[in-house]
């Protein structure tokens, strides 16, 4: 795929929280690759400043204002795309925010708004944006997921159960996109766009500390232009890898994954304190296989009991040995 261009002509896309940051950045860079963009976002000054934009490049846009957060919302984001250029061809789910608290401070309203953007909002523009792409031969959906919700950050359990949520919808997606020629992969985004500037404390100072010093040897490179090509890339035609997990950021591309590892087995039962005695072996990572879906990780424990006669073919985008995987 090196060898030729990616390009979106003939095609739309529509990116959520597209007004700024992120989201901003992969609608300049699919318009200037010819996409015909919409622009979604919750401000009207925003989301029409990124269409000025794409006009002044000579390129085609509009703007949908509004929420994701509702299936009304999703469903007036997606048809936008039609009613303006009669097709939904990539899906960018970027929308939103941050609430953060120490988790037994966290109130309703705190978990329940940042669900409902992250979580909710992407199944309800991703449904008929997909429903569309199923009846007219495919398309790609990259969904926005993060490091905080699949390795864990300290006063964001509401981000975290939001962005590890997104990777199992993802997965799904993939799964039963797979034969309609729907493809579905996620990104865990570095960069800094300001997100939380409006917000509370975004940690305790203790993790602040902590998180600048992480950051501070990338702070340089944690730019918008080193997350849009990767994004780019899975939105294009011949992107040929579904199901997926990146990290992207600072210059680094990566796969992340979920791993079932070979553990220990018990043919006859085991009792808990021969658990705790063999605790060592079934927390081993090593060796681990990356099942393709649940299917797949069943048919990976009936193997290693002896019981794998219901073996059959991947129902996922693939299941092998994480050692394949440079581990």
């Amino acid at each position: 795929m090196t060898g030729s261009a990616i390009r979106f002509d003939g095609e739309v896309a529509v990116v959520t929280g597209a007004g700024h940051g992120l989201g901003r950045g992969y609608a300049l860079a699919l318009a200037e690759r010819g996409a015909a963009v919409v622009v979604n976002d919750v401000v009207a000054e925003r989301a029409t400043a990124v269409v000025a934009e794409i006009a002044d490049l000579g390129g085609a846009a509009v703007a949908a204002v509004g929420t994701v957060a509702t299936a009304a919302g999703g469903g007036v984001i997606v048809q936008t795309a039609l009613d303006a250029f009669g097709r939904v061809d990539v899906l960018v789910n970027n929308a939103g925010q941050l609430r953060n608290a120490a988790f037994g401070d966290l109130t309703e309203a705190d978990v329940r708004e940042v669900l409902d953007v992250h979580l909710a909002g992407a199944f309800f523009v991703t449904q008929p944006a997909y429903r569309w792409m199923c009846d007219h031969g495919g398309g790609r959906i990259v969904f926005t997921s993060s490091s905080a919700g699949l390795f864990g950050s300290p006063w964001q359990a509401n981000y975290a159960a939001a962005k590890a949520g997104l990777v199992g919808l993802c997965n799904v997606v993939a799964l039963e996109g797979a034969a309609h020629g729907v493809r579905a992969n996620a990104i865990l985004p570095m960069a800094l766009t300001g997100i939380g500037h409006d917000g509370p404390p975004p940690f305790p100072p203790d993790v602040l500390r902590d998180t600048a010093a992480a950051l501070g040897p990338l702070v340089p490179d944690l730019t918008v232009d080193r997350v849009v090509p990767l994004v780019v890339f899975l939105a294009g035609r011949e992107c040929p890898v579904t199901g997926r997990v990146f990290s992207v950021g600072a210059g680094h591309f990566a796969r992340v994954f979920v791993g079932l590892a070979p553990g220990w087995v018990a043919p006859e039962g085991a009792t808990p304190e021969a658990v705790a005695a063999r605790l060592a072996e079934i927390d081993d990572p090593a060796g681990a296989e990356i099942p393709g879906s649940m299917n797949d990780a069943t048919r990976a424990v009936a193997r290693r009991i002896g019981r794998g006669l219901g073996d059959g073919p991947s129902d996922g985008p693939e299941s092998r040995s994480a050692t394949s995987e440079g581990r």
